[in-house]
């Protein structure tokens, strides 16, 4: 016997909805959705905290973009509603009375909102289109959000991927005509800021619009270049110029806008689609450097300067990452560049002091402490770092004793020496680092849970130098600031390739000694190529990716978009890559 197909919800001709709408309705169907269903679908706080690490974005664009809205939004029952790109709503603000009526609607924090979980609705069926949606009254699918109208607009980071929506939503009864125009702008806003946030040493923007008096505003299009290579574009720009993920990473300036000069002033140039734009160039920032510390260039996807705010703020940052992909460089720039930097930064190895030292290497000691004390005793780290940054190395290796008076000396912003019984005031900023799984280290057992979220209130993951995307740029970067320029000391295209695609096991910091070396027997002017790398570099073959590397690679190191390739878990997806370093 023949199935028969399963029929439409309703017929589309007197369904009275939009056709998007209609569709939505029919996905909302097929999800087993019933129009009766009661349930709010919401996640434990620790997730959702998770979800707040995750998209930093929308603390650091969003939120002042919303608190902003706050007195518009008063003046009508309306609120404003930010959600991840699964949905799941992670900021509310608006008029007090309606955020009121919204928890019992579950649009407050942590309720999510993707169409296979409330059916049509602006917020699931926005990000679902890709695309601006309204949705009023008995348009939504469930019969209890029938009371709203609600209009979203998704919000794309600067390399043209999904990270989440705006909503406004209002009582049915009572819509806001400007809810769109609200969104619209706010969303743009975000995007733009999201792209200009991106400026760096060797970074720069490139501004355009037809109309010259659009120049700086948010309505412009705006494209972020490292050296002349693209690397990020805001909504508008992705759409008028046809960008495509692939484009990012890889394409140039002179592919891109073949008739643009190098003026940096404002000019008229022909873009490749034959329309004419005015232009502004805005330069990289110069950095300044003290006396014999060496510029280093970062890895891609590191944002310095949220860092650089949290560290200002007196958060305790975290970074995390393999062995050798230069942890403390970059803790080292940052605290260059920090309110910090009037005041010394202390580095501390734990895993390299004797646990019977590392007691007074940290908290210092008065004279006679103990056997074998100075006479003069001794200020200790912490008290050293007074006024500055104390930089934990390997802070995972820490004896479980110490783990204690670290936790009392952070919370209570004094140290006691040991032989004292006076405790002395301190003040810095804390960044701590490690390759382990700390959280792991918690659930053995092994690192208090208590410590463990006071020295991670931030935490930023350096990735390996293998999961880097532009890792050519990178290559010529170190050798730039190595002083390959000044010899006049060239590294061939095949060389750089061959190194791009090696596997790196003791990441940046195998591949600055092997480029001191390559510099060291090079002659100035000359070319470097592959004949000249040490044996075991041209023995090692360049890396067999993975299925999971691969997908990494082609998401651009977005883990999320990475495992959703793959068709698995976040989770699944860290336990196979764990897996294959400890098979490699």
């Amino acid at each position: 016997m023949m199935r028969q197909a399963k029929r439409p919800l309703f017929p589309h001709e007197d369904s009275g909805l939009p056709g998007p709408l209609q569709d939505s309705w029919q996905r909302s169907q097929d999800y087993g959705l019933h129009r009766d269903d009661d349930a709010q679908p919401w996640v434990a706080p620790s997730f959702l905290q998770d979800a707040h690490e995750r998209n930093l974005w929308a603390r650091q664009l969003a939120t002042p973009l919303l608190e902003h809205l706050s007195a518009e939004l008063k003046k009508h029952p309306s609120i404003m509603v930010l959600a991840d790109a699964t949905g799941l709503v992670l900021t509310t603000r608006g008029d007090t009375r309606f955020l009121n009526k919204a928890e019992h609607l579950a649009l407050s924090p942590g309720h999510l909102w993707s169409e296979n979980a409330r059916g049509t609705n602006a917020i699931g069926t926005a990000l679902a289109l890709g695309s601006r949606c309204e949705v009023s009254g008995q348009e939504h699918f469930l019969n209890r959000n029938a009371g709203l109208f609600c209009s979203a607009a998704p919000v794309f980071r600067p390399d043209g991927l999904l990270a989440g929506v705006v909503d406004m939503s209002t009582p049915a009864a009572a819509p806001r005509i400007d809810a769109a125009a609200l969104v619209q702008r706010t969303v743009r806003q975000m995007e733009h800021a999201w792209v200009a946030s991106g400026v760096r040493e060797h970074r720069w923007l490139l501004r355009l619009h037809p109309d010259a008096r659009v120049l700086g505003s948010h309505h412009e299009l705006i494209l972020l270049f490292e050296d002349n290579v693209l690397l990020g574009a805001n909504k508008l720009a992705v759409d008028e110029l046809r960008l495509q993920a692939a484009h990012f990473g890889s394409l140039t300036l002179e592919t891109l806008f073949p008739a643009l000069s190098d003026r940096p002033e404002i000019q008229r140039s022909q873009a490749y689609n034959a329309r004419d734009y005015y232009v502004s160039r805005t330069a990289p920032p110069r950095r300044l450097h003290g006396r014999g510390v060496e510029p280093v260039p970062q890895a891609p996807g590191l944002d310095k300067q949220k860092a650089l705010r949290i560290l200002n703020a007196g958060i305790a940052l975290c970074v995390t990452g393999e062995t050798g992909c230069g942890k403390e460089y970059f803790s080292r720039e940052l605290y260059q560049q920090s309110r910090w930097r009037s005041g010394k930064f202390v580095a501390v190895n734990c895993a390299a002091i004797p646990e019977n030292l590392i007691e007074s290497e940290l908290f210092g000691y008065l004279p006679g402490a103990f056997t074998g004390a100075s006479a003069k005793g001794y200020t200790g780290k912490i008290r050293e770092a007074d006024g500055g940054i104390l930089f934990l190395d390997e802070i995972g290796d820490m004896p479980a004793t110490m783990q204690t008076r670290l936790l009392r000396v952070l919370q209570e912003k004094t140290v006691t020496p040991l032989g004292g019984n006076t405790a002395q005031p301190v003040d810095f900023a804390l960044i701590c680092a490690t390759h382990q799984d700390l959280f792991a280290r918690v659930q053995e057992g092994a690192f208090r849970e208590d410590l463990f979220y006071r020295i991670r209130e931030f935490n930023l993951t350096i990735a390996p130098l293998r999961e880097w995307s532009h890792r050519q740029i990178f290559i010529r970067q170190l050798w730039r600031s190595a002083g390959g320029d000044k010899r006049t000391i060239t590294l061939s295209e095949p060389l750089v390739e061959h190194l791009a695609a090696l596997p790196w096991p003791g990441n940046v910091r195998q591949l600055v000694s092997l480029l001191k070396v390559l510099m060291a027997l090079a002659d100035d002017g000359d070319t470097v190529t592959p004949a000249d790398l040490p044996a075991e570099y041209l023995a090692v073959s360049p890396q067999t990716l993975s299925a999971e590397d691969q997908a990494i690679r082609s998401a651009s190191g977005n883990m999320s978009l990475a495992a959703k390739t793959l068709g698995i878990s976040r989770s699944t997806l860290y336990r196979r890559l764990e897996r294959d370093k400890h098979q490699a």
